[in-house]
């Protein structure tokens, strides 16, 4: 038993770290650490992200999903991203700041929490089923409150889903972002297209969050992919205009400027520009650097 502690102690020495930047290069192998790290946080989140929302009823449905999110977030950004959601990763995607390999796996892992997620309501919640058709908790439609057209549903969710990926490009992913209170803006995002959108069409925002309660309670298959296809334009128009905004990512070439940045504040900090040097100024130097490293690999 000792020897296979000791064992799994060594194992941890190399720990699953965030990886480097969104476009890493070649990061679809099973034995990197990261790779699956960060799916395994997409997985998890999804799930508890589509349990928790799903049960957020009524007038705390809005305050629900945004905490939750907001929350959820914050324990997966450092690891993943904390993408939580296929229309962002979509995003991530079209604008270069993640691999299209990596971006599917996450995907993957998204779609499957958010139908484990709905598995646990089925576990936990005591009148959910299985195939309980329309009156399953957490699927979505736009007969709920107010009525709306179909193309309206689809208006309504394409903006709301822009509002929040473009919101995500402004704080976690363009330099130099809003560092730890990201989460909490993609919570409040979500929050408000909640509160003002929930009446029209529940305001999903996320493929994930639609297709899950569809497949497990069979509810509103009619509208589902209206709600997926809007969920993605909306995600990707929002990278598009980022891209004109903020530059293309890693995997379109763009973090040259990243690097042109870096090397004038080290150039800046002596003679050379190698050594940094010590003292409170080569350290501010030094934090600067890190700060924009950091704002280039998409971190919060």
């Amino acid at each position: 038993m000792a020897s296979f502690f000791q064992s799994f102690v060594d194992y941890c020495r190399h720990p699953a770290i965030p990886y480097k930047k969104f476009g890493e290069a070649g990061d679809i192998e099973t034995s990197n650490k990261r790779v699956w790290a960060a799916l395994a946080a997409e997985f998890l989140g999804m799930l508890l992200f589509a349990l928790y929302g799903g049960e957020a009823r009524d007038s705390a449905a809005a305050y629900g999903n945004g905490l939750a999110l907001a929350v959820l977030v914050y324990a997966t950004a450092n690891v993943s991203g904390g993408h939580l959601n296929p229309a962002v990763t979509l995003g991530t995607i079209i604008s270069g700041h993640m691999h299209w390999q990596r971006g599917l796996a996450y995907m993957a892992a998204q779609f499957l929490g958010g139908i484990t997620g709905v598995l646990f309501q089925v576990a936990l919640i005591p009148d959910a089923s299985i195939n309980m058709g329309n009156e399953g908790p957490g699927c979505f439609t736009h007969l709920g409150g107010q009525f709306i057209r179909k193309d309206q549903l689809f208006g309504w969710e394409l903006v709301m889903t822009f509002v929040l990926v473009s919101v995500v490009y402004a704080v976690a992913i363009s330099k130099p972002g809003h560092g730890n209170i990201g989460p909490l803006a993609v919570g409040y995002t979500l929050f408000a297209s909640a509160f003002i959108g929930g009446p029209l069409t529940g305001a999903a925002l996320n493929p994930a969050r639609v297709l899950g309660p569809a497949l497990i309670y069979n509810c509103y298959w009619n509208t589902a992919f209206i709600y997926i296809f809007a969920e993605y334009i909306g995600g990707a128009i929002a990278a598009i205009l980022a891209m004109l905004l903020y530059g293309p990512g890693p995997e379109h070439g763009g973090d040259h400027e990243v690097a042109e940045a870096l090397q004038s504040v080290q150039l800046a900090g002596g003679s050379g520009g190698v050594s940094l040097g010590g003292g409170p100024k080569s350290t501010e130097r030094q934090g600067l650097i890190n700060m924009m490293a950091d704002s280039s690999q998409g971190r919060w």
